[in-house]
């Protein structure tokens, strides 16, 4: 077992053994592996058997993943909340239980209700024992120097799990879809409930300073000014209070449209307006995934080091400037992609650690589990619009072309909106001064 005090510091100022928070960052990765093998990357696997066994149309399945996206948007904010009042490990055992019956039920489903039934019941486990909330949280308390880098590893579970839709596929012809499920859903449960006991609350619970840094060799005027800077962080109430929120939901409210938009339609684009073959369009996107892990560690590291202003810019540029290469020079080939795929790839997947990184950054550890559900909640309900729109636009005209170019204005016109919120040290100043409201 992982003594949680093997990194702390000795007498002579020796560590025993790795940082502590490096295991929350694991534990995080391992995590969001299981549950992408299961249900988020893992579930395309068995969306043709179950259309097979029940006769249904894939409009019928396809609202299922819709009231995901919706139930991901409501329970964020709760599973903040949560998380600002209880212990993480609770959140995340109680939710590897409910995901884990929810898996489990889905394999004796006889129908559409019961389908989006326990649909749901696995969403709402695994919003809390997701990356969205839950483990940003963690690891925003357990870092400070080295955050943005740790949040980007620890966001790279999807990257271990996608590759499990094979091994899906071949379970599905070997044993059925509804073996897969029930699996799975043990696999989960006991997977994440151990992994659970990984996710604690604070450094200073255990002894330790955040990063890893040596009780032994640092004074305790020091350790003190880290608990004071956790304490000047905001209350929700001066978080809605203050225009770098709403500028920056704004922003990644506008990211999400565009990335869910892409993502949803990449293969019928490059089917429809590029005539590729659907395997070859399929691979375009798992290069976008693939070469996502870069922009997830790549960006967190950037955070650590840079204004995060230029590094919101510089994700927003990338993602415009793909979708005007995919029309200006009409690639119908997966090479001729490479240019997309890399800046498209890059972009999306620096989006995925900054809510965690950004809300800490910006508004402190006091009410974090909140913010980075408004922030997530705020992101998910604005890129329900973007399949939509595409889809629209393509029956209107068609073709996807005006989509693609209206999605490459709307990018290149938010980048204005991270130039306007305001800098990090007047926020630093901000956060010092504000008043211990509760």
């Amino acid at each position: 077992m992982i003594d949680p005090n093997a990194s702390e510091g000795t007498p002579g100022g020796r560590r025993r053994g790795p940082f502590f928070g490096w295991y929350v960052v694991a534990a995080s990765v391992a995590t969001n592996t299981l549950l992408s093998a299961a249900y988020f990357q893992g579930f395309s696997a068995l969306f043709l058997p179950i259309e097979r066994a029940f006769g249904w149309n894939r409009t019928t399945i396809s609202i299922a993943l819709s009231l995901r996206q919706l139930e991901f948007g409501i329970a964020s904010p709760f599973i903040g909340f949560l998380l600002d009042r209880f212990s993480a490990r609770k959140v995340v055992l109680g939710s590897a239980i409910v995901t884990s019956a929810g898996l489990i039920e889905l394999g004796f489903i006889n129908g559409i209700i019961t389908f989006y039934i326990f649909f749901v019941l696995v969403s709402l486990g695994a919003s809390g024992a997701s990356h969205a909330v839950t483990w940003p949280v963690l690891i925003a308390r357990w870092f400070r120097r080295k955050r943005g880098l740790a949040m980007g590893l620890a966001v790279l579970g999807p990257i271990f799990g996608a590759p499990f839709l094979v091994l899906n596929t071949s379970l599905e012809e070997a044993y059925g879809w509804r073996a897969v499920f029930i699996g799975w859903g043990i696999a989960v449960g006991i997977g994440v409930a151990l992994l659970s006991l990984l996710a604690r609350d604070r450094p200073q619970d255990l002894g330790l300073l955040p990063d890893g840094d040596d009780p032994s060799n640092v004074e305790t005027a020091a350790a003190a000014r880290l608990r004071a800077e956790d304490e000047a962080g905001l209350t929700v109430r001066q978080v809605l209070r203050s225009r770098a929120f709403w500028l920056l939901i704004s922003y990644m409210g506008g990211m999400f449209i565009i990335n869910s938009a892409v993502q949803v339609h990449q293969i019928p684009y490059f089917v429809n307006d590029r005539g590729m073959s659907p395997t070859a369009a399929a691979v375009t996107l798992w290069l976008v995934f693939t070469v996502s892990a870069v922009g997830r560690i790549g960006g967190g590291f950037l955070m650590d080091n840079w204004d995060y202003r230029l590094v919101l810019a510089g994700m927003a540029i990338m993602m415009g400037t793909s979708l005007i290469y995919l029309e200006a020079v009409k690639p119908e080939t997966v090479l001729a992609t490479t240019p997309f795929v890399v800046l498209f790839g890059v972009g999306f997947g620096a989006m995925i650690p900054i809510r965690g990184t950004l809300g800490s950054l910006m508004f402190g550890l006091r009410s974090l589990g909140s913010v980075v559900g408004m922030l997530q909640g705020g992101a998910v309900a604005a890129a329900i619009f973007g399949p939509l729109f595409m889809g629209i636009t393509f029956d209107l005209s068609g073709s996807y072309a005006p989509a693609i170019w209206s999605l490459a204005v709307l990018a290149f016109a938010i980048v204005p909106v991270t130039l306007l919120i305001s800098s990090p040290s007047v926020l630093r100043e901000r956060k010092a001064a504000a008043p211990l409201e509760r």
